[in-house]
């Protein structure tokens, strides 16, 4: 195991114990992001080279030490950006308790929020972009109904959990579960403000889960969409109980030994290190360019506006195949070395964590006088933490969900008379 391999290493067990060190503190939204940034970045592609999957295409395309050398100092420096300006509010007290305040409207968000789950799927193009971001204002709303002080309204945040389960189970696409779940633990971790000891067992259940869940994931999905018409739920605990209990003996496509490389992003990373600039020439900032032209100019303006899906990005990137109903990001670090080199790609990583965090502070300012803002912010940032996904789908998603809420409470403020500045 190389230097490069044991300081990024030692980087993630820092990031890791701000991050847990933060829950019952804070919204440690930007600390989790790091943390799966270094979880898929350099834990699955460590596991990856110490005991290889062997498999012809998921495997990592250039030696330890080159990709170490180019992707643990971005790391680094991305993740020292942000705990750095993060740092002065890391122990200022969040407006938890004026949530209360809201749960009038938190069922009304809510309501809006189902509203355009079900009506989303029918809507064409920006419109099922714009109803998705509304969509997941059922969640905010959630949040909001958590802090009531009545025990009925309180039951719509574990009917929302429910309902995201079940749809999980029903789509066989978990992401979102995922995601939301770990948001839901972060306003309970404040509400409840749990012991280290406490969340710590809970951190590594909630690895475990996931573990068990990557390893089954892929056959429950695939009987889902071939058309299985038993029962989802059952399907489901089946599955997770043969793969705890029995190791997956009693279900043969059970791909457990391929787990690590669901969480190593690592061999698209290194694919592009091994493509540019061998076989392709770095593009000095032109995907950077599309991303922001995509972000802030309406398609209907632009005829050759960057799509948000990640193929044609990957296949100039990596020079591999990728069929045309797959999707995969190259990440924003994969990204900011095929643009710049490994020196610039470092100092890109630095300068994105700054502007990320900013967009943080400027937010959690936002909430001392809208404390209602706090159930939102997860929203604004789904995409941004997520360390697989390119820059035009992070930009895309940050700054129309950031137009949507704020939009949205003005909208509230000046139609609907709702009172939302701090008492």
């Amino acid at each position: 195991m190389g230097f490069w391999t044991i300081i990024g290493l030692f980087s993630l067990v820092i990031v890791a114990a701000i991050f847990l060190k933060q829950l019952g503190k804070s919204i440690p939204i930007l600390e989790l992001m790091l943390f799966i940034a270094g979880a898929q970045w350099i834990l699955g592609p460590t596991i990856e080279y110490v005991s290889p999957s062997l498999h012809y295409k998921y495997y990592m395309y250039v030696p330890q030490e080159v990709y170490m050398s180019y992707v643990v100092p971005a790391y680094m420096l991305f993740s020292a950006v942000v705990l750095l300006v993060l740092k002065p509010y890391q122990n200022v007290r969040m407006p938890i308790d004026n949530l209360n305040q809201y749960e009038q409207y938190g069922v009304k968000i809510f309501v809006i929020g189902v509203a355009f789950d079900l009506v989303g799927g029918f809507l064409p193009g920006a419109l099922g972009f714009f109803a998705f971001i509304i969509s997941n204002f059922k969640f905010a709303g959630a949040i909001l109904l958590y802090f009531s002080n009545k025990k009925m309204l309180r039951r719509i945040f574990y009917g929302a959990l429910v309902y995201l389960f079940l749809s999980s189970l029903r789509k066989a696409l978990f992401h979102d579960l995922i995601l939301w779940s770990v948001f839901f633990y972060m306003f309970w971790a404040i509400k409840y403000k749990p012991s280290l000891k406490t969340v710590v067992i809970t951190f590594f259940v909630g690895i475990m889960s996931l573990t068990t869940l990557q390893t089954i994931k892929a056959v429950y999905r695939t009987k889902i969409w071939n058309g299985y018409s038993g029962n989802k739920l059952e399907l489901f605990a089946g599955l997770a109980i043969d793969a705890v209990f029995l190791g997956g003996n009693n279900a043969d496509e059970l791909d457990g030994e391929l787990n690590n490389v669901r969480l190593n992003q690592g061999w698209i990373i290194s694919a592009i290190m091994d493509e540019i600039p061998k076989r392709q020439a770095y593009l000095n900032g032109e995907t950077i360019q599309e991303a922001l032209v995509a972000t802030v100019v309406p398609r209907v303006l632009s005829s050759g506006k960057k799509e948000a899906g990640g193929r044609e990005n990957f296949r100039k990137f990596t020079g591999l195949k990728i069929e045309e109903n797959t999707s995969m990001g190259i990440s924003i670090i994969g990204e900011a070395y095929g643009n710049f080199k490994i020196l610039g790609g470092i100092l890109f990583m630095g300068i994105w964590g700054f502007i990320l965090a900013k967009i943080w502070v400027f937010l959690l300012r936002r909430c001392f006088k809208y404390p209602m803002l706090l159930a939102f912010i997860p929203l604004i940032f789904l995409q941004v933490i997520k360390a697989e996904t390119e820059l035009v789908v992070v930009l895309n998603h940050l700054v129309k969900a950031s137009i949507v809420v704020f939009g949205f409470f003005w909208a509230a403020r000046q139609f609907l008379n709702w009172e939302l500045e701090s008492e």
